[in-house]
């Protein structure tokens, strides 16, 4: 079956991610021990350097480049990635991009939305 929207129907069904970023929207998943956000890119977004708990992401559609602690990566369809917690991270994200994360909440009372700033 093929997907006309940017999610399949129960994903865009999930409530919407408190994003900082203008062009940059999300559906999440919540439980205690962390985050499942589909994201997508509807224009070029910069994501400035911050950093929270550990974060896994894969590419689905579109390219990024990811710059963790320094080491700069650039990203596109099947590609993954992951963040260790505390780590100074910081990202440009491609108009037309899709990914999907995974967010560590196991020890920290801090939720993606509330990202420290580095």
């Amino acid at each position: 079956m093929i997907v006309e929207s940017c999610f399949p129907p129960f994903v865009e069904s999930w409530p919407e991610a408190e994003l900082d970023y203008e062009g940059l929207t999300g559906r999440v998943l919540k439980s205690p021990a962390g985050l499942t956000i589909f994201m997508a890119a509807d224009r070029d977004v910069v994501v400035p350097r911050h950093r929270h708990g550990a974060q896994w992401g894969i590419v689905l559609a579109g390219s990024m480049d990811l710059d963790i602690a320094g080491q700069q990566e650039h990203y596109t369809v099947g590609q993954s990635h992951y963040i260790p917690a505390g780590v100074d991270h910081e990202a440009t994200i491609y108009a037309g991009w899709r990914g999907m994360y995974v967010f560590d909440r196991s020890h920290s009372t801090d939720s993606y939305m509330k990202a420290q700033r580095a």
